[in-house]
């Protein structure tokens, strides 16, 4: 429910990590596998954050103030004490205190979700689903394989989040869709997005052909 508070460990990353997004994680460093024994021993979630300045490896980064919480599905042990980790990305999170740093950033927490909002028009939604269709395609096909089109969650809150994780674009703009509180304005911005990185996409794909055929 909004506004559950609870005490979080904290992985700052150079990456943002949306609601119902799978998470695979090498754990190396000292710090962050006691962490990882902690949370096994607590209910196995931790908080995945885009780190705002500062780096993943050395001192404690300093992170943006919402994030997504992460369950851990599973865990292996591999050779020289590394351990990789499955995670999935649950609900988004606002920090409001942070309450350690050492050996591993932990803060206060505040669960947030999405507002009650108007639904986009299905004209504008269709639209979208158009888009995120097209974009798939085309970044499948940059790789040279071929799909038909995606099965698309009807749950508008389920696609922007999605579409949130699909997009290759940069990670402040990912922060910034993570951050919004409304799904209908969530949407409407990565329709915006998915039209801007359209064009540049068809092109890369039709330079693409035109080199493999040119080769034969």
């Amino acid at each position: 429910m909004a506004g559950e508070e609870r005490n979080l460990p904290l992985f700052p990353l150079n990456m943002v990590l949306f609601p119902n997004a799978s998470l695979p994680l090498q754990i190396f460093e000292e710090r962050y596998k006691q962490m990882l024994e902690d949370c096994l021993q607590a209910d196995s979630r931790f908080g995945v954050i885009l780190i705002k300045a500062g780096a993943e490896v050395g001192e404690p980064a300093i992170p943006y103030s919402i994030g997504t919480m992460a369950h851990i599905i599973q865990v292996h042990e591999a050779r020289g004490g590394r351990r990789f980790i499955s995670a999935m990305g649950e609900r988004r999170f606002r920090i409001k205190e942070i309450t350690q740093y050492r050996p591993y950033i932990s803060a206060q927490v505040e669960v947030i979700e999405d507002e009650g909002d108007e639904w986009l028009p299905h004209s504008e939604m269709d639209s979208i689903r158009r888009a995120v269709t097209q974009y798939v395609q085309l970044v499948i096909g940059l790789k040279g394989g071929w799909t038909n089109d995606p099965v698309l969650a009807e749950d508008p809150v389920t696609l922007s989040y999605y579409i949130a994780g699909l997009m290759e674009i940069r990670l402040p703009e990912k922060q910034t869709l993570l951050e919004e509180s409304s799904t209908s304005r969530r949407l409407e911005a990565e329709l915006d997005l998915l039209r801007r990185e359209l064009e540049p996409l068809k092109k890369r794909v039709s330079n693409e052909l035109r080199k493999r055929f040119s080769r034969h």
